[in-house]
């Protein structure tokens, strides 16, 4: 507690995220270890390659740890806009192991179908499954409300690698309880169904990191806030040219607001400051804002 004493909203905000990562890392590493044993036991290939997601978890906890560390750094000389961005390439990491944990497991289940190796696995492979569903879901749920709390792509991104998971166990789970009724082929075709799940998840994840590659708007919600903010301020006559985009877990701020015309350099100038410091005051999770100043309403 007394570390935290004096740390910034936007330190604490990283402390947060960094502390689910950890949790992340420690409730997947366990769970890879238990399922992977598990379905070597109940000889269910599922169970292995439910195995096989968790463990691509485990890196994708430590990429997002390192990436929440990178992105705390202030702006530099190289990197005026701040560091935040760390956490799109550690979002983008994450989907590449992702993709390649579902195409191994895809590549294991057709090997199984082919070969004929089917055999019914054992009740180790139930509880490992119905486990891993319970935690996978409660350390999505905590850590989800976590990331949006702190918008932090990447810890969101951490979050639903952990709903796929628990998604992925589910299906796991039916094919297991599958092959135990004589209908042992649903084993690996429940493992070939997770890969999907893998794949429909990171293609979402990456879209939204992509997004943010782009410079995408954050919407008009957002737009509309900064708009009455700089409203607000005594001596801005109108505001256009409202630009808002994400640099991973923050916001960076454009607009021009247009002011009388027979003021003074210095008065319009002390009212660009003063619209830049009501929209950093009021505007949750801005880094940084950049006002420019028209003398006359010509939009």
């Amino acid at each position: 507690m007394g570390q935290s004493q004096g740390l910034t909203s936007k330190d604490k905000d990283f402390q947060t995220a960094r502390y689910w990562a950890v949790v992340c890392f420690a409730g997947n590493f366990g769970l890879a270890v238990l399922k992977g044993w598990a379905g070597l036991v109940s000889n269910s290939s599922a169970m292995v390659a439910d195995a096989v997601h968790s463990a691509s978890d485990i890196l994708a906890s430590i990429f997002v740890y390192i990436s929440l560390k990178i992105a705390q750094r202030p702006a530099d000389k190289e990197h005026p806009y701040g560091h935040g961005r760390a956490e799109v390439i550690s979002t983008l990491v994450v989907v590449g192991m992702l993709l390649a944990a579902g195409v191994e497991i895809i590549r294991t289940a057709i090997t199984t179908i082919r070969h004929g190796c089917l055999h019914g696995p054992g009740n180790l492979a139930i509880y490992a499954a119905i486990l891993s569903i319970v935690v996978n879901e409660l350390m999505y749920q905590f850590t989800y409300r976590a990331g949006v709390k702190t918008n932090s792509p990447s810890t969101i991104a951490n979050a639903m690698d952990n709903r796929s998971d628990a998604f992925s166990s589910i299906a796991a789970l039916i094919g297991i309880i599958g092959a135990k009724l004589k209908y042992p082929v649903l084993d690996p075709v429940a493992g070939i169904v997770v890969a999907l799940f893998i794949f429909k998840m990171s293609y979402g994840i990456a879209m939204d990191a992509v997004g943010q590659i782009m410079d995408e708007s954050v919407g008009e919600a957002k737009n509309q806030e900064v708009k009455m903010l700089a409203l607000s301020v005594n001596g801005v006559k109108n505001v256009h040219g409202i630009r808002v985009r994400r640099s991973g877990a923050t916001f960076l701020v454009d607009l021009d607001i247009v002011v009388d015309p027979k003021i003074t350099v210095q008065m319009a100038h002390d009212i660009g400051e003063s619209v830049r410091e009501m929209i950093r005051v009021h505007m949750d999770k801005v880094n940084d804002v950049r006002v420019h100043i028209d003398p006359s309403d010509l939009h």
